[in-house]
């Protein structure tokens, strides 16, 4: 009796969970929505031009980054400052360079502490190559308008460029290597030095500058908090000294628009 009464009530569960539930009512209206708005994004992302040709790429590379960030992080969490290091590269590279003009070396000795030096070499590498690919483009185009050409039939400028065009790469390479790096980024296209040739000298002067920083913050064992507060502090004296020369330059033209008002 008992043995029937078990076999029965199993039956009955077995039938009701093998029940199909029915599909919940889809709403036509709903879902024109969420693709209209799917589509809205899309066009917006891949189709609309931000500001030139270098802060196109920069705001494109960097959603392309952070999408690829959060699939990453869906397999890896710990990945997740990388994305952020990639990120600070682009920027730091970028339009914006003028301002932080020794912020980058201490992010990467922090980050060295952090991941592989090599790892952290490689990854810099290719966000920097990435942004002196629209860099290049950029000052190619300016500096061939009509408004520069004094500039260009400078004396001076024309020395540099013939000094410029007898060792092209082993310029490039030395700037970005041990040197500052922004006087080939106005030489190399205004020589008409080929993009590729001058990514490779890249290339081969990058890499091992920021695997050795890389590699100089892992084995000195800096406090985090230190490198931050450098980063800080030299990032906060551009920007001081620039806001500083820019009030100077507004306070030295209203003075000679008044001195001209005087005269007349």
């Amino acid at each position: 009796m008992l043995r029937s009464l078990r076999s029965t009530v199993r039956r009955s569960i077995r039938s009701r969970n093998d029940t199909p539930v029915p599909d919940s009512p889809r709403d036509p209206q709903q879902e024109s929505r969420v693709t209209h708005s799917a589509r809205r994004i899309v066009n917006t992302l891949f189709r609309r031009r931000f500001g030139d040709s270098v802060w196109d790429g920069v705001l494109r590379g960097s959603g392309i980054t952070v999408l690829l960030g959060i699939f990453i992080l869906q397999y890896m969490p710990t990945a997740g400052p990388l994305v952020g290091f990639v990120l600070v590269t682009i920027w730091i590279n970028g339009p914006i360079a003028f301002l932080f003009p020794a912020v980058y070396e201490p992010i990467l000795m922090l980050f060295g502490r952090m991941y592989p030096p090599l790892l952290i070499g490689c990854l810099g590498t290719c966000g920097t190559l990435y942004v002196e690919y629209l860099n290049y483009h950029l000052y190619r185009r300016a500096l061939y308008t009509d408004a520069l050409a004094p500039f260009r039939r400078r004396r001076l400028v024309q020395r540099v460029t013939a000094l410029f065009r007898k060792m092209p790469f082993f310029t490039v390479w030395l700037c970005s290597l041990l040197l500052p790096y922004w006087p080939v980024r106005i030489v190399s296209p205004l020589a008409g030095y080929a993009v590729s040739r001058h990514l490779s000298a890249t290339l081969l002067g990058r890499f091992p500058r920021l695997w050795f920083f890389a590699a100089l913050g892992a084995s000195l064992h800096v406090d985090p908090k230190v490198l931050l507060g450098i980063s800080a502090a030299v990032a906060g004296s551009a920007l001081v000294l620039i806001l500083f020369r820019r009030a100077i330059l507004v306070a030295v033209g209203r003075n000679r628009v008044a001195e001209g008002s005087a005269e007349k």
